[in-house]
């Protein structure tokens, strides 16, 4: 990490550049509209005005006064008492022609030299691109940005907009002039829409990887980038086992399943797959372990008359025992992640039941579910969070052939059987990773008292 770089107050953002923007350069952000250019150039004034005491100016030709002040609050930017205790100014200008250019250019000059600005945000460059001829362009960009970077030592970001159906940022030179280039845009369908951030440049930085997702969100202070490890960084897997809370099929297993390891329960719907995993987290409360069950397709008041049914009693465990849901269709891939991971870094869970799989993969492109299961198993290893994850696919060959099988530690398969004009339910372990399991069809039923298997029990 550089010494001397200006962080942008984004923090994944400032891993990637060896710790912030190059001093005393200038940085073009550009993009589609409402991809967060704003926000994240306010972030680094903010950053560097409330927690580095580097004075910065906004100077804006598109967003009036009070309207910035209020925006950027709601996202726990509060410019207004920066702006009473002398570390931030804003300047708004009205529509310009060349005139009104030549004195918005001396305002802007004036004032970063004599209030000492360390930190510039100009938005957007196109109102004086515009009024200006392609040569006037170029004499602007390189003898008033030059001055303003160079002369008054100020790192200076400038928000440029990106044509509708066009590819190049802005009017196309400016990417040039500039020592950082960063577009935001939006990709993906209506159900999976994803915002990607991307360095095209930063000079003297090498950037490994240069395009990343984020999500724009008050718990970020703005936008947060989705960065996974680039590897699992476990040095010795846990040999401790929990249980499933069900005798049989923990002798199943072999004992139960392993702490961090991730389960699959491939099952038709109605087979008991949700009352597994409830099973699995009363027990294991019971034990002292803190868990939470995420559903993406049954609402809190009948989970919780399931478990009164099956005299599962949840609310004792209140403090170790958490049930949330949500409707599937209301969430972008990332934002699944994000959810699932602010869940376990609030409530530190150990153990993690996400029922169902299915109510997720209906919404997403197959790439898209795929990268979410990845990342989720990433999480879980990561947190060595014990995971139970439901999936309504309930065949063999679905539990064995899907993208999901290959990430998790263990699959259990549930299924209905028809015989002698009975509905029999029936139970497999498919898969324990590393470890010893038992390979025969066990029957059971779904009583009383929950999931009791006949063998074993």
């Amino acid at each position: 990490m550089s010494s001397d770089a200006v962080p942008t107050g984004t923090v994944e953002l400032d891993t990637l550049l060896g710790g912030g923007f190059p001093p005393r350069s200038l940085v073009l952000v550009s993009g589609d509209s409402g991809t967060g250019k704003t926000i994240l150039s306010s972030r680094f004034l903010y950053h560097g005005a409330a927690e580095r005491g580097e004075k910065g100016v906004y100077f804006s030709f598109a967003e009036l006064r009070t309207d910035y002040f209020r925006n950027m609050k709601t996202l726990g930017m509060d410019f207004e008492k920066l702006e009473k205790n002398g570390s931030f100014r804003f300047f708004d200008f009205p529509t310009m022609n060349k005139q009104g250019m030549e004195e918005a250019t001396k305002e802007i000059m004036q004032t970063v030299t004599e209030f000492g600005a360390k930190r510039v945000v100009i938005d957007p460059l196109s109102a004086f691109l515009q009024i200006l001829s392609p040569e006037e362009s170029r004499m602007f960009l390189h003898v008033v940005f030059g001055r303003l970077v160079k002369t008054a030592g100020a790192t200076t970001v400038v928000i440029g907009e990106i044509p509708y159906g066009e590819s190049k940022t802005g009017f196309g030179m400016e990417e040039f002039v500039a020592d950082g280039v960063i577009i935001l845009r939006r990709a993906g369908t209506i159900h999976s829409e994803k915002k990607i951030l991307e360095i095209v440049k930063m000079r003297g930085v090498p950037v490994e990887r240069s395009m990343f997702e984020y999500l724009i969100d008050k718990r970020y202070g703005g936008i947060g980038l989705i960065m996974l490890p680039p590897k699992a960084a476990i040095e010795s897997a846990p040999t401790e086992r929990l249980t499933t809370g069900i005798k049989g099929l923990d002798k199943m297993l072999a004992g139960g399943v392993y702490r961090g390891s991730v389960t699959l329960i491939e099952g038709a719907s109605g087979v008991g797959k949700t009352t597994l995993c409830l099973q699995c987290l009363v027990a294991n409360s019971e034990k002292g372990e803190k868990t939470l069950h995420l559903s993406f397709e049954e609402p809190l008041g009948e989970l919780r008359r399931t478990l009164k049914n099956y005299g599962l009693d949840h609310e004792k465990l209140s403090d170790r025992f958490v049930i949330e849901s949500y409707v599937p269709e209301a969430l972008t891939p990332m934002q699944y992640y994000e959810l699932i991971r602010d869940h376990v870094e609030t409530l530190q869970p150990t153990v993690l039941a996400l029922d169902t799989l299915t109510a997720i993969q209906r919404t997403l492109p197959e790439e898209d579910f795929f990268t979410f299961v990845r990342y989720l198993q990433l999480l879980c290893k990561e947190k060595r969070l014990t995971a139970i994850v439901t999936s309504a696919l309930g065949t063999f060959e679905s539990a064995t052939r899907s993208g999901v099988s290959m990430l998790a530690d263990n699959i259990i398969l549930m299924r209905h059987r028809e015989a002698k004009n009975r509905l029999l339910r029936e139970m497999m372990v498919l898969k324990t990773r590393g470890a010893a399991h038992e390979t025969g069809v066990t029957p059971f039923e779904v009583t009383g008292h929950g999931i009791v298997l006949h063998a074993g029990s």
